[in-house]
């Protein structure tokens, strides 16, 4: 256990991105080499302004009103619409009765005040947040490596889109606190906190937003992960089902030192068979981008209009994860997915969801140190959330029918029908072709898009009123 502490104090950096001024600031927040510090897998559309109810505004929030001149926003009606979730709230199918685990390092000061405003904004019910401190509460300090920042977005985001999607579903937050662990030869305290509520709640379903770059493991990969998979038996031991995000740099993701690796990688614990890998797609719904070049920004208003590509927004840069892991084989589940493609490795992700910045969910917050209101907010952090609260419906199916909940996902999504899901192909915006997650500017080979299932974004996005009741009826 030792060794794996020594293994865990070294993980990779991952990136953070925060808001800025006048464009998008993009950035990595080193590790500590004394303790382990994940960092979220968020991103937050600048504050590039525009005058209130001006006609070229691309989003204008609800109240207290900030209008945003290039980034589209999504509230929960739209992203109701878009994926079909309108159809099963107006079946009665909300999540009560069921559980969404959210895990999360620090957690944010306001999460129980900022999930009420937005509650009350949208009309969704207020409910109150179960708190889970693994190891201690863990203080707010917005000055720690802007840290604490990035996870306060993080922790607004998920618990916020959880129940979005979910509304009468109990929410928990595992706050955990990556400065202590449970003694020299415990779990990281967020890995505690997954303990814990796989313990305390069975038949749930667990949120990850954090990612580390597989050849982080180094030599120890067989020893090491095998000791991280004991936790997802006991998810699937449970009746638990885990989901985590894939990532936002593409294939292009770094080591501890910052270093993109020269060759394509995949993130871990995504890549855990155990594991629902969430992957990432850029929703264009009522609007197209029009670039006459990778970084233009520039769109068009379509009424009506639905468009879903792989996400890879080259003018931030950001993209899906996806790709071949090295750790893991070909699970049995996805036997059906072709050798070539797969090449013996486990291929994630497995299902994707809108995680686009430009066409990102609205997040309203109140913490020290950043502008009090709405922000656009996205990155594969904004998948894995809303994929839950899908599984949560489900779980409320399983309820009604007498039936066990989901639990183990990935056995059983590989078995849906294809129509269950919108399948995501190569797009053609003007003058730029989005095929693959390439990391746009990183040299990196990205994995490529196409019809059926493919490394870049998975079997595809749900279409939540025919995936619910067929994964339902699995059981």
């Amino acid at each position: 256990m030792k060794r794996l502490l020594t293994l865990l104090t070294a993980m990779v950096l991952v990136m953070l991105s925060v808001a800025s001024v006048g464009h998008y600031a993009h950035a990595t927040v080193p590790v500590s080499h004394s303790n382990l510090q994940f960092v979220p897998l968020v991103e937050v559309a600048p504050d590039k302004f525009t005058s209130v109810g001006s006609a070229t505004a691309a989003c204008t929030t609800p109240a207290p009103q900030v209008a945003f001149a290039f980034f589209h926003c999504y509230t929960p009606s739209d992203i109701y619409a878009a994926y079909g979730v309108d159809k099963l709230h107006n079946q009665g199918l909300t999540g009560k009765g069921e559980t969404i685990v959210i895990v999360d390092a620090y957690g944010s000061p306001t999460v129980q005040h900022d999930l009420d405003f937005f509650s009350d904004t949208f009309g969704l019910p207020q409910t109150q947040i179960e708190i889970i401190h693994p190891d201690g509460k863990p203080p707010f300090n917005n000055s720690v490596n802007g840290s604490q920042g990035g996870w306060a977005f993080e922790t607004s985001l998920d618990v916020q889109w959880a129940h979005a999607i979910a509304p009468d579903a109990h929410i928990v937050l595992v706050e955990a606190n990556p400065a202590e662990t449970e003694g020299v030869q415990g779990f990281p305290s967020m890995f505690h906190g997954e303990q814990i509520a796989i313990s305390q709640f069975p038949g749930s379903v667990i949120s990850q937003s954090f990612a580390a770059t597989e050849q982080s493991f180094h030599s120890a990969a067989d020893v090491q992960v095998a000791k991280f998979d004991q936790i997802y038996q006991q998810a699937v031991a449970n009746h638990v089902t885990v989901i985590g995000s894939s990532g936002d740099s593409g294939t292009a993701n770094v080591d501890k030192q910052g270093r993109v690796f020269p060759f394509p990688t995949v993130n871990w614990p995504s890549s855990d068979p155990l594991v629902t890998s969430a992957g990432g797609t850029w929703l264009q719904f009522g609007w197209t981008w029009n670039p006459t070049s990778p970084t233009d920004m520039s769109f068009l208003t379509t009424p009506g209009s639905r468009t879903e590509a792989v996400w890879n927004e080259p003018f931030l840069p950001a993209a899906g994860g996806g790709g071949r892991s090295i750790l893991f084989s070909t699970p049995a589940f996805q036997s059906g997915i072709s050798p070539s493609l797969l090449q013996g490795s486990r291929g994630l992700p497995d299902v994707s969801w809108n995680s686009a910045v430009d066409g990102g969910v609205l997040v309203f917050t109140s913490f020290p140190g950043v502008r009090v209101g709405w922000h656009i907010v996205g990155g594969t952090s904004a998948a894995s959330p809303q994929l839950a609260g899908l599984i949560a419906l489900t779980n409320q199916v399983a309820d009604q029918n007498g039936k066990p909940h989901v639990g183990y996902l990935n056995p059983l999504l590989y078995r849906l029908s294809a129509s269950d899901f919108n399948d995501i192909v190569p797009q053609t915006f003007n003058a730029v072709t989005l095929a693959d997650n390439s990391l746009f500017g990183s040299g990196i080979a990205g994995m490529a898009v196409t019809p059926g299932y493919d490394l870049a974004t998975g079997i595809g996005s749900p279409k939540a009123d025919k995936l619910v009741p067929d994964l339902a009826n699995l059981l």
